[in-house]
């Protein structure tokens, strides 16, 4: 049995988030499960050999041992959800369209920029990792010649 909180260490390691270490554990594991719910749902097509529906939001727990390269998959896509209110923030889409005179290093544009990046690239990754397990665990033996 996989336990939530070796999934949620493993995404904690990923991001550097002061706010969400301030939640309270019941805030915190509330927000962890949804991120994790959203990002299952990015990958439990395609990891068809672990049933990721088998897990109680209560115990925290998995009812089965989710391999390693699939909560690698979850932690990415955590990631991603975790980055796109980040990058879809009014405020830093307003601070992006109302400064005439950015400065390089740190200009709202250059935020905007490097969140963007971010989350591009977190994004990229999660379904570079979900493609791989995708082809390694393939079934063949539906294709037809």
């Amino acid at each position: 049995m996989t336990q939530y909180e070796d999934i949620f260490m493993l995404f904690k390691d990923n991001i550097t988030d002061p706010d969400l270490l301030e939640f309270s554990s019941d805030l915190q594991d509330e927000f962890l499960i949804s991120l994790m719910s959203r990002a299952i749902t990015k990958c439990k097509r395609v990891c068809k050999d672990v049933d990721l529906s088998n897990r109680d939001n209560i115990v925290m727990e998995f009812g089965v041992d989710v391999p390693d390269e699939v909560v690698d998959i979850i932690t990415e896509w955590m990631t991603v959800f975790w980055l796109k209110p980040y990058v879809n923030n009014v405020e830093n889409l307003r601070n992006h369209l109302s400064t005439s005179n950015f400065k390089l290093i740190c200009s709202p544009a250059n935020l905007l920029d490097k969140i963007s990046n971010r989350y591009e690239l977190a994004r990229k990754h999660a379904k570079s990792l979900t493609n791989e397990y995708s082809y390694i665990h393939a079934d063949m033996t539906r294709l037809k010649s």
